[in-house]
């Protein structure tokens, strides 16, 4: 492709991305976008699978409205099956009645119990939650790098199907034995507009292999998520811990500190953040001890309100703090109004 032909998809619209759930965060993130690695880095407790399946939920949705192909790899190496499909079924509910019917109630955890008319409505969507769920590639059980790369390569090619798209190639001189050869460049699809993407959660559950540490085997997974990216255009978006060190006693004490999430802060290995194109960092400023966070009033938010940083973005610009509002009984999120036109008292029900 030249300047002229991407510039002319651009005005076509065809890389407007496809719905993540938010609004004004897209004015620098651009939804879920073709040939994009994520990053989302996070300490325990902020929500990052809930926000992933709540971006993938969204994005189903505006794929099938606006009838492009989605192809999704979903590695959920934390979180089992039924957990899954409970946790998908109360967001699928909650995006389409506005009722928060949460998991523990769809799973009758302790003394939760569905209502007549709740359980009218799960029995409704369990059926469609399962037509959804068996669209997608799943992997429950940890796959190591090259098991997962593998799986990227065949989905595309494999010598029985070969009606997907096709090999560019181009000559080379093999070192060894000074012969002109081919080798493939890019893979070029027989519908450009198809999106094809793979989420992992997380990276520190993914299988070792070779006797790698955890360290190696990391890198060696985003080295092959970035080859498969310039081959295929394949989109990531990946989820990973944070260090323990984020913490208001550790930052605080330095006045002036950012204690926003940023490169130092991810675990085990940087070489995923070096990867990606966008980079994502989740913070909860209640459970960090601070009363305000963006200009925003903790002591009334709680742990209800998320930071939502930009770390890193090739896309456009970088440094970009949001507040969310969270609901994790519906695992839905919402981006919370400008400061100076909040009003509290819609969020302490």
């Amino acid at each position: 492709m030249n300047l002229k032909e991407r510039i002319k998809e651009g005005l076509e619209g065809k890389f407007e991305g496809l719905a993540n759930g938010f609004d004004r965060i897209n004015n620098y993130i651009f939804g879920v976008q073709r040939k994009c690695i994520t990053l989302i880095g996070g300490q325990s407790g902020v929500y990052k699978s809930t926000m992933l399946d709540f971006i993938i939920q969204n994005a189903i949705q505006d794929a099938e409205a606006k009838n492009i192909k989605l192809n999704l790899f979903y590695n959920s190496f934390e979180i089992d099956k039924l957990t899954k499909q409970c946790n998908w079924l109360s967001t699928q509910i909650y995006l389409k009645y506005g009722i928060i019917i949460s998991p523990e109630t769809i799973k009758g955890f302790g003394k939760n119990r569905l209502t007549l008319e709740q359980e009218k409505i799960v029995d409704f969507e369990v059926p469609l939650m399962e037509e959804l769920f068996n669209k997608i590639h799943w992997n429950f059980a940890p796959l190591n790098p090259t098991g997962l790369y593998r799986q990227v390569w065949n989905h595309f090619y494999t010598d029985e199907l070969k009606s997907r798209g096709y090999f560019l190639e181009e000559d080379y001189i093999d070192p060894e034995d000074g012969k002109i050869k081919k080798k493939k460049v890019k893979f070029i699809l027989d519908d450009p507009n198809e999106v094809n993407l793979m989420c992992t959660d997380h990276f520190y559950l993914v299988k070792k292999e070779r006797g790698y540490n955890t360290k190696e085997n990391i890198d060696k997974f985003s080295e092959y998520q970035v080859e498969t990216k310039n081959m295929f255009d394949m989109s990531y978006i990946n989820l990973q811990q944070f260090n323990s060190g984020l913490s208001s006693v550790d930052r605080l004490k330095f006045k002036g500190a950012d204690v926003s999430p940023q490169q130092s802060d991810f675990r085990d290995t940087t070489n995923p953040y070096t990867d990606s194109d966008l980079c994502i960092g989740l913070m909860s400023p209640f459970k960090m001890d601070l009363e305000s966070c963006l200009g925003y009033d903790i002591t009334k938010l709680k742990e209800k309100m998320i930071m939502f940083k930009v770390i890193k973005n090739r896309l456009a610009k970088d440094n970009i703090g949001i507040g969310l509002h969270v609901k994790p009984e519906a695992g839905s999120f919402h981006e919370l109004p400008e400061v100076k036109s909040i009003n509290y008292n819609n969020y302490l029900k």
